[in-house]
Order: C-alpha cells, then structure tokens, then sequence
C-alpha cells in the first residue's frame, strides 16, 4: 500500500489562492441562496481576516460541493421546451462580465457582483412587457446597466458606503417618451459598491464613436 505523500511533496496552496477559492465558493452558494446575507458577511470578513489555509477551508467545510449543489435536474425534453425562463441568475465574481446584443431578458434577474466590473446592456436585448425586475447585490464591484431612451427605469436601490446613480421617477416632460407595457425596476442593495443607470442615446456617431450613454434621471 502505498504511502501517503510527504510534506515536501504536497502540493503548496497559495493564501492568496485559497482566499480568491472560498470567497468565489461563498459568492456561489450565496447567489443560489444557500447562504444568507448575514452568514456571508460574517464569512467574508473571516476569509479577509483568516491568516492560514486551513482558516479559510474551515469556512466552507459545511457547506456542499459547487459543482454538485449547481447541477441542474434532470427534466423531460417536453417539459424543458414548454416552460419559459422567467428567472434567471447571473453572478460575477473577481472578473469581468457583460450581458449585450440580442439576449432575451428574463422577468426577473438576480444579478450577485463581488469584486468585478458588471454591464447589462438592454439596448438590443428581447424585454417581455410588463415588470422586468433586477435584483442586484453588489459588493466591492462595479454594475452599470444600460437602457434604451424612453424606457422607463425605477430604482430603489439602496446602498451602504456605496454610490448608486440613475434610474428613478422621470419628470413630467419625459412621461410622453416611455416605451409602454414596459418597466425595468431595479431592486437591492451596494455594499461598498457603485451600480449606475445609463441611457445609450444613440448607436453611434457620424465619425463611428462610440455609443453616447448618459444617467438615466
């Protein structure tokens, strides 16, 4: 029987690695709601202040596996075609992410950014009509979503040493431009965080510049 391997020839796990491993991980369960707000602050502020490896393995050794907890059931072919996608995740953790072009937008979409730079581009996406909701839960990050002109935006989002920009009831003189049976209605929270509104207000100029966008008021 072979045995096991020595000190020497285990393979070493970087701080810095395992720390970046078990905040994605807590993002992860956090984002399929298997971690509450609460219990993921308290995890993070360990994982920021753990000093060893094995500190920082401790805070996720009772929680599943990722890979097995986010592997979706197995459904009949014709209950997956007959059922729309009302709701769908998308988290963003330590990287960069953007939602743009002919994507078909959910009813509602829960949106987690830790530590990452976030856009959601609705100026070609498929929006269903009536509410669209996006939840957002933004920490350390950057979320920018940016909407077509005369579509109406309400946020009420709030934010905790945070800066939250656009969105909210439009005045008089803009109640004509709405795009009706449509509302984006944006929910939430930005923990040290900024989540910012823009209007593209045109897909490009004569001399081929990029898309002006501006804050949503």
């Amino acid at each position: 029987m072979p045995s096991p391997p020595s000190p020497e020839q285990r393979p070493v796990v970087s701080l810095i690695d395992e720390r970046e491993r078990v905040i994605r991980q807590l993002s992860e369960h956090f984002a399929n709601d298997r971690l509450s707000l609460e219990e993921l602050e308290s995890r993070m502020e360990f994982a920021y202040r753990a000093s060893s490896v094995g500190e920082l393995q401790r805070l996720t050794a009772d929680l599943p596996s990722t890979a097995a907890a986010t592997a979706p059931a197995t459904r009949p072919a014709e209950e997956l075609t007959a059922t729309p996608r009302d709701r769908e995740r998308l988290f963003s953790v330590m990287s960069e992410t953007r939602r743009r072009g002919a994507w078909p937008v959910p009813q509602r979409l829960d949106l987690l950014a830790v530590m990452s730079d976030t856009t959601i581009d609705l100026t070609q996406a498929a929006l269903p009509t009536g509410i669209i909701d996006i939840h957002v839960r933004s920490i350390c990050a950057a979320v920018k979503i940016v909407v077509p002109p005369g579509l109406q935006v309400v946020s009420r989002i709030s934010s905790l040493m945070g800066s939250v920009h656009g969105g909210g009831e439009p005045n008089e003189g803009q109640r004509a431009a709405w795009k009706e049976g449509t509302v984006v209605r944006l929910t939430g929270w930005a923990l040290m965080a900024e989540v910012q509104t823009k209007v593209r207000r045109r897909e490009r100029t004569a001399g081929g510049e990029p898309p002006d966008e501006r804050d949503e008021s």
